[in-house]
């Protein structure tokens, strides 16, 4: 079997990394030189939770260099904020055997995917992992709370789940076959909501927010209201879901999320694939939702006073 992972960043060198160890044809596409080329030339570098140095054969810096690879699934790594120009691209590429699965967070995003690529052709993974970029090569490790849940939109890819999920616990990377997996997205897009915007407001790591009485008040208020909304949605998040997130937040440590690090990089965040869309559900059912509605009003102030910085 062929993989091209689109997007270098931690989820897809984390995921790439473990498919070449177990012993898949990868290849490797981001759009920056400096990272594919140090990646061709060094490798992928793990470090801190999970320790690996696997060497990477097969790399290119545009979707159109994969085609020539004919893959029988492409894992979508990049962040949310670029996956239009993602599909847009994909269509050039696509076969008839190829699956494509949304690695991604936010909610609804394999929806996109199935329009461009067909429900039959399309699977969804929640990633419980998180690292940041140390260089263009090294990821460091933040944690990993395992496992992934990887699920098919429909039955005709569940081969293709049930493969990725063998292949990567076989290295270590729990990952299981959810036939729930919407469940697990709002799990993952409630921790997310939680608590990403409000390290990008006060430009803080997760411990110093959850360690700091007032923010953490923040980070209770965006659950409770989001727990509110999913409920509404039929989504079942399981018991005691609300101290299952104080807890897994409580333990992420200093890590900056992705929110942050793109802010601190003056890049558009994922805020409307995330508190965005559970202020979205909250209108469908006329449910006030003032703690997102209030991070995602904050964030966007902050993406438009980037954004005119820089021009």
């Amino acid at each position: 079997m062929k993989i091209g992972v689109i997007g270098m960043g931690p989820v897809g060198s984390i995921l790439a990394a473990h498919l070449i160890e177990a012993g898949v044809y990868v290849v490797v596409c981001d759009n920056g030189s400096d990272r594919i080329n140090e990646i061709k030339k060094n490798g992928i570098v793990l470090k801190h939770s999970i320790n690996k140095h696997i060497q990477v054969k097969e790399t290119c810096s545009s979707l159109h260099q994969l085609k020539k690879y004919d893959v029988d699934l492409v894992i979508i790594a990049v962040k949310v904020t670029a996956l239009d120009q993602v599909l847009v691209e994909l269509l050039d590429i696509a076969t008839d055997k190829m699956y494509v699965l949304c690695a991604q967070n936010g909610i609804g995003n394999e929806l996109k995917v199935s329009k461009v690529c067909g429900e039959d052709k399309t699977l969804r993974m929640v990633i419980n992992y998180a690292g940041n970029i140390n260089n263009d090569n090294t990821v460091n490790v933040s944690f990993f709370n395992p496992p992934n849940y990887v699920a098919a939109m429909l039955p005709q890819a569940d081969h293709m789940a049930k493969k990725l999920s063998e292949l990567l616990s076989s290295t270590g990377i729990e990952t299981k076959v959810s036939k729930n997996i919407q469940n697990y997205v709002w799990r993952k897009a409630i921790l997310n909501a939680a608590i990403s915007p409000i390290c990008a407001i006060t430009q803080k790591t997760m411990k110093d927010v959850m360690s700091f009485p007032k923010t953490f008040k923040l980070v209770e208020g965006i659950i409770d209201e989001s727990i509110k909304v999913a409920d509404m949605e039929g989504i079942e998040l399981g018991k005691n879901f609300r101290q299952f997130c104080i807890q897994y937040l409580k333990k992420t440590g200093q890590h900056k999320p992705s929110m942050l690090i793109d802010f601190e990089s003056g890049r558009d965040t994922e805020i409307d694939f995330l508190n965005g869309k559970i202020v979205k559900y909250g209108q469908k059912h006329y449910l006030p939702t003032p703690f997102n509605q209030s991070v995602t009003a904050l964030i966007h102030l902050l993406e438009y006073s980037n954004n005119n910085r820089s021009q």
